[in-house]
């Protein structure tokens, strides 16, 4: 046990020490903590300042009908009617003509996109409201102008007519609704156990081969057994990346108890639904078992190779198949959960960690798959760490040239 912590310590700390990890994981934090702050460095960039009046200056009949159109609107700022004068903080709506309605907007600083969308909506409607007068339209008139058409669908494999099943015809057509905080945790976890996956690989996968490549394991091998070390390998470098990992999410709870989210919240609905808290749990669990098989398996690889320069070819199947389940998440999410291609995906072991956390998303998946999922990667990992270890242990002293002499000598060891 102790030459295993002694393996583990010296790898680890030489890892965390590095100035590449120090280097890498400051930027990230950088980065968290300017996302945190997105709202407040686009304000300073947006040169535009809130109105808090927006004076009407027009006939009586036209700001009764324009007043009552904006009272539904929740605005943030008053509707005076007035002479024409204006202050700092007040833009000036002046009606220019009535058939067809025409505006002049005046204001001394740039009014926002927000309010501007209000004002051209609610002038919009009386715009509508106007043309119904003129025309004299009675009200069944004026609601058929506004009526939506009646759609009946008549779809192979779908009941037709009215009522609900005209309804689940037509949301079979559109896309699922799925919650925008959930997005942003499956986008974030699918994103940082690729990027992390593709780092932390290659480190491992240079680590081991660098040893054998410069005949210091022979040293090594004299006072610690070849699986002992490369399991405390192995586990220092899945220590190392669940630290900054782990940097990461502290980097992320600072920010949230040091800077007001409730901004960037409301622009964009990040808001939580009953399926949150299983969404984050399982992707927590995915990525961290994810990390893990991969870098168990990259180890694996690193051990069949006795020249640095075929350790490109050697990790290339990791390179491969994590790239490959992250497109497949990533192009999925806009589709079904239960799709033939993301069900089959996610019960493959190297899919599993970034297609599982897609199936979590949806409520209709259920508690078994995901716990199938989970089970499949734990037996998976158990079978990559025994694996590695058997051809460690058999490679080791190898000095054959080439992947596949290594892999021949082995099998017939």
């Amino acid at each position: 046990m102790s030459k295993f912590l002694a393996t583990f310590s010296q790898t680890y700390l030489s890892k965390v020490r590095a100035k590449s990890f120090m280097i890498s994981t400051a930027i990230i934090v950088l980065l968290i903590f300017v996302g945190a702050n997105f709202d407040k460095i686009i304000n300073i960039f947006d040169s535009s300042e809130e109105i808090t009046t927006l004076n009407v200056e027009s006939e009586d009949a036209f700001y009764a009908q324009f007043e009552a159109v904006m009272e539904p609107i929740e605005t943030d700022f008053d509707i005076a009617q007035n002479d024409g004068e204006i202050g700092d903080t007040e833009a000036l709506l002046r009606v220019d003509g009535m058939e067809p309605l025409a505006v002049t907007l005046e204001a001394d600083q740039e009014i926002p996109g927000s309010q501007m969308n209000d004002i051209e909506m609610a002038l919009g409607q009386v715009q509508r409201m106007m043309t119904i007068q003129s025309l004299n339209l009675t009200q069944a008139e004026a609601e058929r102008l506004n009526a939506s058409p009646d759609i009946t669908y008549d779809i192979a494999g779908q009941d037709g007519g009215d009522g609900e099943a005209s309804e689940s015809a037509a949301e079979a057509g559109e896309m699922p609704d799925i919650n925008p905080l959930n997005t942003v945790v499956f986008y974030v976890t699918v994103i940082v156990m690729f990027f992390i996956i593709i780092n932390y690989a290659s480190q491992i996968g240079t680590e081991v081969a660098m040893e054998k490549t410069s005949r210091v394991i022979e040293m090594i091998v004299s006072s610690v057994a070849p699986v002992t070390h490369l399991l405390a390998k192995i586990s220092a470098m899945i220590s190392v990346s669940l630290t900054q990992l782990a940097i990461f999410i502290v980097a992320i709870l600072i920010a949230i108890q040091l800077f007001d989210f409730s901004e960037i919240i409301s622009n964009f609905g990040l808001e939580a639904n009953d399926q949150t808290v299983t969404m984050i749990t399982y992707s927590v669990i995915f990525l961290i078992l994810g990390l893990i098989l991969y870098l168990s398996i990259a180890a694996m690889l690193g051990s069949f190779i006795s020249r640095m320069e075929d350790l490109q070819q050697a990790l290339l199947p990791v390179t491969m198949f994590s790239l490959i389940g992250f497109y497949i998440a990533i192009f999925n999410i806009w589709g079904s959960a239960d799709s033939l291609l993301v069900r089959i995906s996610s019960y493959f072991p190297l899919f599993t960690p970034f297609v599982m956390p897609l199936r979590a998303m949806h409520e209709e998946t259920g508690q078994a798959p995901l716990l199938i999922g989970v089970a499949i990667l734990l037996v998976s990992i158990i079978l990559a760490i025994l694996l590695a270890a058997s051809i460690y242990r058999n490679s080791v002293l190898s000095t054959s040239n080439g992947i596949f002499k290594n892999l021949k000598r082995i099998k017939k060891e």
